[in-house]
């Protein structure tokens, strides 16, 4: 049998050192590997180049890389659905090359999972190319008319290390998720050299039914054993009661 992926968080996540560039799963807090970002702020992994989809969710998960100024460069969606983001951002502390719709990040994800160069995409042509809009990018965004209809030539995305957050996984390294999670952690997972995933559960193989693994086990390197169910449960329901978005349980 193959040899076991699951290790501790120390050894998975030892390769990762300051200045790396980093590819993460989740949205807006929910599906993010918050065992993992813990382990990055009690390192002090500084000076990382994120790839999110999104920057967080205040207060939480990705948010105390910003708060930590581990942060140098993001790129993603938009820099706004965390406080900590955004003033980093305005005090000239995080670098925005450019931004991209939710749509085309994930499609150069994709792409990068999938060996590809890039994608045509034709949002935003005409307004995300306006001169001046992005004066931290190096270069014009490359235009090509395809079947008569302007698009981005983007290029794909990829990243020396992935991690993602998933349900459960297996001691190969199939990985199993649910809900909100499936989010953007499938594409992440398959566009990292080497791919981190934090799981709630870890159970033997062949557990998992083929038809819903939802990464499979050559595209991960690692697994490492996070909180529980009910204690992510927990968190996020303790979270959003905090920020006023639930009511607490009578």
């Amino acid at each position: 049998m193959a040899k076991s992926k699951v290790m501790s968080i120390n050894e998975a996540m030892k390769p990762i050192i300051s200045n790396s560039t980093i590819m993460m799963g989740g949205f807006v807090g929910a599906g993010e590997p918050t065992c993992c970002i813990d382990w990055l702020v009690e390192n002090e992994i500084k000076g990382i180049t994120l790839i999110a989809n999104e920057p967080g969710l205040s207060g939480f998960g990705k948010a105390k890389l910003y708060k930590h100024g581990l942060v140098k460069e993001l790129i993603a969606s938009h820099v706004g659905t965390t406080a900590e983001s955004t003033e980093e951002y305005l005090k000239g502390n995080i670098l925005i090359e450019q931004f991209y719709p939710m749509g085309t990040w994930a499609e150069k994800v994709r792409a990068g999972a999938m060996g590809l160069g890039g994608v045509l995409v034709p949002v935003g042509v005409g307004i995300l190319d306006e001169e001046g809009l992005f004066p931290n990018l190096k270069e014009p965004k490359k235009v090509i008319n395809v079947n008569g209809v302007d698009c981005f030539v983007e290029p794909a995305l990829t990243a020396p290390f992935s991690i993602v957050k998933a349900w459960r996984a297996d001691e190969l390294g199939n990985l199993q998720y649910r809900y909100s999670s499936m989010n953007c952690n499938p594409i992440v997972a398959m566009a990292g050299e080497y791919t981190i995933a934090e799981v709630e559960e870890i159970v033997p193989v062949g557990t998992i039914p083929p038809e819903c693994v939802g990464t499979a086990a050559p595209f991960v390197n690692a697994v490492v054993k996070g909180l529980s169910l009910e204690e992510h449960n927990k968190i996020y329901r303790d979270h959003w009661i905090k920020i006023g978005k639930l009511k607490p349980e009578v």
